[in-house]
């Protein structure tokens, strides 16, 4: 004679038993974008540590204001605005925003910026 235990588990209890609330909605996956994406269109996005992007964005301030030119170095933003006569760019310690020292008529002025806001440094 065969004797056979049967041992179930909550997986399988789960499936015998009728919920006693509604499931969860699922959650909306449109909205996250993986390190590497690649749409239907021409553009990708990767994903940047911002202490990173703040090295980056630093690293660049510094060799464009070695240069010996009439130019001033100025840091143009995603909203279109640029930030003129830059004395000094400080990234904060998260490295989540940027402390600008600007020159201006009325003295020396300060402006806190986000890492993502800022889209080009030129002179």
């Amino acid at each position: 004679m065969w004797r056979y235990v049967l041992f179930l588990t909550s997986a399988t209890l789960s499936h015998a038993v009728a919920p006693t609330s509604a499931p969860a909605p699922a959650a909306d996956t449109t909205s996250l974008t993986p390190p590497f994406h690649s749409s239907f269109s021409t553009q990708s996005y990767m994903m940047i540590a911002p202490a990173a992007r703040a090295q980056d964005l630093k690293q660049a301030y510094e060799a464009l204001k070695r240069e010996k030119t009439a130019g001033k170095v100025f840091f143009e933003l995603t909203d279109g605005s640029r930030i003129f006569n830059v004395i000094e760019m400080i990234p904060m310690s998260n490295s989540t925003l940027v402390l600008f020292r600007v020159s201006a008529q009325e003295g020396i002025h300060f402006q806190v910026v986000r890492i993502e806001d800022i889209a080009n440094v030129s002179y």
